[in-house]
């Protein structure tokens, strides 16, 4: 299932999203996509739990050929700084969960002007100014849910046990089908029975009894 498939856009009457999935952007709450058993007492997250997040985007989005722009609340991570990409993912920073929001659509109205735009965030007020502007909105559940069925396909497929013919294993019919086509299409040669004599049993015994010149040691 391909993650456009999750969107479900199509089956609407008036859709914000006209252009092409080539020209579409993901405007994501990476913090958002954070499971809430990772966060500290006071809901914050750690630089690590955001790289994690950062990282499966990144894979997620080289493997569906997505562009994602992700916002995180928190300082800036070592491996991307702010408006850096990293592997594909384009990354912004914020201070506190309001500068985050103002940053989230900021970030839809400079895309809108040349892409269809879909804002990822769990805040209803955010998607009602990203609706008012035109753009397209999802809930991180679903991008999770996308994220994670695609990565258990990889892994079902990854895991998958060798596969067998009419009861034989692979190696076995491997085995089988790499003999030369001689060897099993050609019938064994009959064996004359014990109490038959050979036809060329007389010729044998001439050919094989030494004749004169065989007895004479050559000089």
């Amino acid at each position: 299932m391909s993650f456009f498939s999750f969107l479900g856009f199509s089956r609407r009457a008036q859709s914000p999203l006209n252009r092409l999935p080539t020209q579409r952007v993901y405007v994501v709450d990476a913090t958002g996509l954070v499971d809430n058993r990772l966060r500290n007492g006071n809901g914050q997250v750690s630089p690590r739990d955001h790289f994690t997040i950062l990282r499966s985007l990144a894979q997620f989005s080289g493997r569906e050929r997505i562009d994602l722009v992700a916002v995180f609340i928190g300082r800036p991570l070592r491996e991307a700084r702010e408006g850096a990409q990293y592997k594909g993912v384009k990354v912004h920073y914020a201070d506190h969960a309001e500068a985050q929001a103002a940053k989230l659509v900021q970030l839809v109205r400079e895309y809108l002007q040349t892409k269809d735009v879909v804002l990822i965030t769990g805040n209803p007020e955010l998607e009602r100014q990203a609706v008012a502007l035109n753009a397209a909105c999802m809930r991180p559940s679903t991008l999770r849910k996308a994220m994670d069925e695609r990565d258990d396909r990889g892994d079902r497929n990854n895991n998958r046990p060798a596969r067998s013919y009419r009861g034989r294993s692979a190696g076995e019919w491997r085995k089988r089908s790499e003999r030369p086509p001689e060897q099993e299409q050609s019938p064994a040669p009959e064996r004359p029975a014990a109490n038959k004599p050979s036809v060329s049993e007389p010729a044998d015994k001439e050919k094989q009894e030494p004749g004169v010149l065989d007895l004479i040691d050559p000089v």
